[in-house]
């Protein structure tokens, strides 16, 4: 009966994510296109995803962006992500699929702390209790600021879910493999300052169950909570190894943090009360910090929250929230605070300055807190106490709100800062009003509070990220067609005046390659340094690209010699011709070896390399021939790559592609060493005569990590093992 009642509760939830979001469904509305990660990073990509898999390949690496990518070994992808997976069977991925994925993060986020309140035996809370925590969790201000950055979300989804599987794991074995899937799923989603936090806050958890269970079972339950650590490392080693390979080659790892960027400030705390006052959105946001998310769970949670702190102030649950909300709020404040100084040079901690995200710790304190609350007015010593508390709370906060505001700007933010302190000093009313029904009718106030708490969080987030009804009409769908009508192998450049007009993800959305990223600050720096480096389009070094198009603003002047507008009928951009652009591979004759990369870029970026002609080869051969060749291409594939190669002298070929750890090269199935040739690119020796040569991408780290896979399995096969030896053993016992 439990079930089905939880089973129904799940279904509430869903319907309570999808209400707070009826401007899509309704409206049209769409979260920002042109802002956040999901559309202008993450949906080119997935994207790619979708039609290769359709086309029987699971691509490990994108050839359409920057000079290609490894995508595997970028978590924010998700490729072994499975909340992406439902999009993935989709070609082209629906904008309202891409809108429901970012959604299903809060819907898991609440299903998993409206279970955990349910069932750990910590809390065993009442339904109404624990659907209050689940609705004030998945509407909570961290979760809405990060609609377009769902990879984020995802982490924050999975943690209670982990709580959930540590409470069981450190009572029975037979969790451990359960709780290390939920453990494992928050790595993988993808969102490494998010993940470092939430592991901070699971850590500390794991910790208070070891010392809640008492010393006698203190060495079997940290066993069986280390086994789940070990479990969930392995299970995520696929995405984890390529990611850790990939990170000190990044612009992140490059680029040093800016100390005091994007930190918690305690005059936030107002936005706690309504997320109007300084105004949510980079648009609406009027405070003197950086806009950063409050940990706002809804002023009916909060007034709850402190009322089932205040109630069980004596139970070690209770001093758990308090501590772990405490933590929180001093490590969020970065070096305001006292924590952050204390951490901020060690590995990881060192890349995660991002101390602000922290605050999501408080509001899943909060919510829990709030669950208590509601609780505790099944017994009806402190209801007049609380329910005249929120009361005077209310007025004060009613009459005390223009002077609260007077510090806003003035017009829009004066008025939704006016208007946000009084609706919260309205709900308080309601909420104290509906306080005092439970001392005779309880079950209606258990049932109004979640439903007022509700109306809450959709007043206040409803168009918290979203943008207007998009103009369905696509301005480039001529320029679309026209390079479609090209059957040739190029990449189609956007000028960096023309970003704005039509983003380079746009034009892989569209399905062309590019040769620059989406702005992701985990792209390869060696790359972004190199395109950025090229002074002009008719230099040199630019030929090496393959860029056969130039995407700039309408009427803008020819690029150089030999680049000339093709294209005008576009109301926005125009596209020019670069007659100088190299085939995107190609044969020369002549190398110049190097030691280093800088050595490298001395020939490239001279004025007088000839980069059709002769090109420069790490660590390699040098060719001093003057021969003839042919090419075709068989295959060109995320992962593998294939030439018919003929030529009379030694020869040195050239892919205009990274040469990144995990590809290999093979003449006539034979390996061979494969070359960086002109700083960054792939090369490959060929001898005279009629060859075929490949590439293949299969990185050793990820090779690793399916190892480490394969052994979470056999670990897990032997946990149901020993499982199945117990139930016909009664001397093997658990500890409970």
């Amino acid at each position: 009966m439990r079930e089905k009642t939880d089973l129904k509760v799940l279904l509430i939830l869903a319907a309570a994510t999808g209400l707070l979001f009826w401007p899509v469904w309704i409206a049209g509305y769409r979260f920002p296109r042109g802002g956040g990660d999901l559309w202008g990073q993450l949906y080119p990509v997935w994207s790619y995803v979708s039609r290769w898999l359709r086309r029987g390949s699971f691509p490990l690496w994108s050839t359409e962006m920057m000079a290609g990518d490894p995508i595997i070994a970028e978590a924010q992808y998700g490729l072994l992500n499975p909340i992406n997976w439902p999009m993935f069977a989709f070609d082209p991925i629906p904008p309202w699929m891409v809108t429901a994925r970012a959604m299903m993060s809060l819907w898991i986020a609440g299903a998993g702390l409206y279970l955990y309140l349910r069932r750990a035996p910590v809390w065993r809370l009442s339904q109404s209790a624990a659907l209050i925590g689940a609705l004030a969790y998945l509407g909570s201000d961290p979760f809405i600021s990060h609609l377009g950055h769902p990879q984020f979300n995802d982490v924050m989804a999975w943690v209670p879910w982990t709580l959930l599987g540590l409470e069981y794991a450190a009572r029975t074995r037979r969790a451990v493999p359960v709780a290390g899937l939920a453990l494992s799923l928050l790595l993988l989603a993808g969102h490494g300052q998010a993940a470092l936090y939430a592991l901070m806050l699971v850590a500390g958890y794991g910790l208070w169950l070891v010392g809640r269970g008492g010393l006698g079972n203190a060495p079997h339950r940290s066993g069986r909570l280390a086994m789940v650590a070990l479990l969930a490392a392995l299970i995520a080693a696929p995405g984890l190894l390529p990611s850790l390979e990939r990170l000190p080659h990044t612009d992140r790892a490059a680029v040093p943090p800016v100390g005091g960027e994007y930190e918690f400030h305690l005059g936030m705390w107002i936005d706690f009360i309504s997320p109007w006052f300084h105004g949510r959105g980079v648009k609406g946001f009027w405070g003197p910090w950086d806009r950063v998310e409050t940990g706002y769970v809804g002023v009916i949670a909060l007034a709850l929250a402190l009322l089932g702190v205040l109630s069980e102030w004596r139970h070690p649950r209770t001093w758990f929230l308090i501590v772990t909300g405490t933590i929180a709020v001093l490590f969020a404040l970065g070096y305001q605070g006292p924590l952050y100084p204390l951490v901020d040079h060690l590995p990881l901690f060192n890349a995660t300055w991002k101390t602000g995200r922290a605050i999501y710790s408080l509001s899943l304190v909060l919510a829990m807190g709030a669950a208590l609350g509601l609780d505790s007015l099944r017994r009806k010593g402190h209801i007049r106490l609380w329910a005249a508390g929120i009361a005077l709370s209310g007025l004060f906060l009613w009459m005390q709100a223009p002077n609260w505001v007077a510090r806003a700007p003035e017009g829009t933010p004066y008025m939704r800062a006016l208007n946000g302190l009084r609706l919260a000093s309205t709900l308080l009313l309601i909420a104290a009003a509906l306080g005092l029904s439970a001392l005779h009718r309880i079950r209606w106030a258990q049932v109004a509070l979640p439903m007022l708490l509700l109306a809450e969080l959709t007043a206040t987030g409803a168009l918290a990220d979203l943008e207007g009804p998009p103009d369905l009409s696509d301005p480039h769908a001529a320029a679309i067609e026209y390079l479609q009508a090209d059957p040739g192998w190029f990449r189609v450049d956007v000028d960096g005046k023309a970003r704005g007009l039509w983003s380079p993800a746009a034009v892989m959305a569209a399905g062309f390659e590019v040769p620059q990223g989406t702005g992701n600050p985990m792209e390869l720096v060696a790359y972004t340094q190199f395109y950025w480096a090229i002074p002009h389009k008719g230099a040199p070094a630019y030929q090496i690209l393959g860029a056969k198009y130039i995407v700039t603003p309408n009427d803008a002047l020819p690029g150089g010699d030999g680049i000339w507008p093709v294209f005008t009928e576009d109301p926005l951009i125009d596209i020019h011709l670069n007659t100088n652009a190299l085939t995107r591979v190609w044969l020369v004759y002549e190398t110049r070896p190097t030691d280093t990369l800088e050595e490298a870029y001395a020939h490239i970026f001279s004025p007088d390399f000839d980069p059709a002609r002769v090109a420069t080869v790490r660590d390699g051969p040098e060719l001093q021939n003057a021969g003839r060749g042919a090419l075709n291409l068989l295959t060109y594939r995320p992962n593998r790559v294939s030439f018919r190669v003929e030529t009379d002298q030694t020869a040195l070929l050239v892919l205009s592609d990274l040469n990144y750890a995990g590809w290999e090269a093979f003449v006539d199935d034979n390996p061979v060493t494969l070359y960086t040739a002109d700083g960054l690119f792939r090369g490959v020796v060929v001898p005279p005569g009629e060859h075929r040569v490949e590439m293949r991408f299969f990185p050793a780290s990820l090779r690793f990590g399916l190892g480490f896979f394969g052994t979470a399995l056999l670990i897990i096969g032997m946990i149901a093992a020993s499982q199945s030896r117990s139930r016909t053993n009664p001397e093997l016992i658990e500890d409970v």
